[in-house]
């Protein structure tokens, strides 16, 4: 999928947030939430004890919301990840 970065204008006062589900194994949970957590913008808001942790992601731009994603998806140690929710408002 293309993501058309340039159509954030500065004056614009856009808010974009997602939701993501991430997998890893349960004794990687904590690293992984610690990692989230400390991250502009990205925040853990749930988990159980099988190693799913939903987390919420928010940018004020297309180009920000991508980074932030990656930057999540590329964390030691995760399993899978997969976009639930994105809301432009």
């Amino acid at each position: 999928m293309e993501i058309e970065y340039n159509s954030h204008q500065p004056e614009d006062d856009t808010s974009h947030i997602i939701s993501m589900l991430l997998m890893t194994r349960p004794q990687y949970q904590a690293e992984i939430e610690q990692a989230v957590n400390s991250q502009e913008g990205c925040e853990v808001h749930g988990n159980d004890e099988k190693g799913k942790t939903i987390v919420v992601i928010e940018a004020t731009s297309n180009r920000e919301l991508v980074e932030r994603m990656e930057s999540v998806q590329n964390l030691k140690h995760l399993v899978s990840s997969s976009l639930v929710f994105h809301q432009i408002a």
